[in-house]
């Protein structure tokens, strides 16, 4: 019996491992969080988010990070701030109410909310907030 040696399959190693990464980036496409209302109250001292989040994966999930992006008026990124949902871990289906706080800056304009998995990566989210 001849022997085939581990270089020649190297291209199938390869191809397989190309594959299986597309996979877990196509199922990454779908979404998973979605966002349903924010609110922002400023003080004098602090910019406060109140957020509110639905699970919409068919599965739990625990870990979720929420990161909020302050920006200025071009979009530019003053600072990202990390938070958790009040709920961990939160069923498929449930919803979760969330708060992200900083420092008062008069040159924040606006924000965006994006969620994350402590071990997992950012998860993509459908955001139906009223415009």
């Amino acid at each position: 019996m001849r022997r085939t040696p581990f270089f020649s399959l190297r291209p199938l190693l390869l191809a397989v491992a190309l594959l299986s990464l597309t996979a877990v980036e196509g199922k990454a496409q779908r979404a998973s969080m979605e966002l349903l209302e924010t609110k922002i109250a400023a003080t004098q001292t602090a910019i406060n988010i109140d957020g509110q989040v639905k699970n919409i994966s068919p599965r739990e999930v625990s870990g979720v990070e929420v990161y909020c992006d302050f920006q200025n008026m071009d979009g530019e990124s003053i600072r990202i701030v990390r938070g958790y949902l009040d709920t961990d871990p939160l069923a498929a289906g449930e919803t979760s109410t969330f708060k992200i706080s900083t420092k008062y800056d008069a040159n924040i304009k606006r924000f965006s909310v994006t969620f994350g998995r402590t071990f997992g990566g950012p998860l993509v989210t459908k955001d139906s907030r009223e415009q």
